[in-house]
């Protein structure tokens, strides 16, 4: 099957920089990068995470904003409660959250970037790609030009969706493996059509019931693209800039 991998650690924060050093160097021997790093921004950040960071990306991987604190706050409804039991796991910050405190919040996370001396992200991913009670076009102009849902990577300036197949291996139970790996088979065949496949790792997988399945994509050499080369692809136009994800 034919396609490139679209790579990115989720979960970037002070305490598990280790683990993502530890999949980076292993992305780095299949010669997978670059790999975007999904940074959670409102934590206690040091100065020597920071200079992590930055060594990081001198190794030619890239930034991008991934909420603030990835914790939600006490769900408001069924629905809310229900995605945080059985999906999010108490991470989707945005499902509480009014239109206008999503763009405050999606704000403060890019200024974070400028106000820490780290190149400004091109891409906003929200916690369990949950974005809530907001159009992806409501946040152009926050200085994000990519944001990223389940149902792929939403070009703000072009005002497109690219509709890209996803991967996952964050399964701590039986059930949510089988689901996963049920879920994994399907989009990599969607993957041979779309001819990119995004491939999202979490710090723990590694030690998770799909740590086998990971090792098998992060040990097999395959060509990776990135955002800027999106728009040279064929994808599936969105259905207007104001249509929800």
């Amino acid at each position: 099957m034919s396609f490139e991998l679209l790579p990115s650690i989720h979960d970037v924060m002070p305490h598990n920089l280790d683990r993502v050093e530890a999949i980076l160097e292993e992305f780095d021997r299949a010669g997978l990068r670059p790999v975007t790093l999904l940074v959670v921004p409102g934590l206690d950040w040091q100065a020597r995470d920071l200079q992590r960071l930055r060594a990081m990306l001198q190794r030619g991987h890239e930034l991008a904003g991934h909420g603030w604190h990835h914790r939600m706050a006490p769900p408001r409804s069924l629905y809310q409660r229900l995605h945080s039991a059985l999906l999010s796991r108490g991470v989707a910050e945005h499902l509480p959250l009014d239109e206008a405190s999503v763009v405050e919040l999606v704000q403060r996370c890019q200024r974070w970037f400028g106000e820490h001396a780290l190149p400004a992200p091109a891409l906003y991913v929200p916690p369990a790609w949950a974005l809530g009670r907001i159009a992806p076009a409501r946040l152009d102009g926050c200085g994000f030009r990519y944001i990223e849902t389940l149902a792929g990577i939403h070009d703000l300036h072009a005002r497109r969706l690219y509709r890209l197949p996803l991967v996952g291996f964050e399964a701590d139970t039986a059930v949510r493996a089988a689901f996963l790996r049920g879920f994994n088979a399907v989009n990599r065949g969607v993957a041979s059509a779309r001819g990119v496949l995004r491939l999202g790792v979490h710090p723990r997988d590694r030690q998770l019931r799909l740590r086998r399945d990971l090792a098998g994509w992060l040990s097999t050499p395959r060509p990776v693209t990135c955002l800027e080369r999106l728009g040279a692809r064929r994808a599936a136009p969105a259905p207007g800039p104001g249509s929800q994800h």
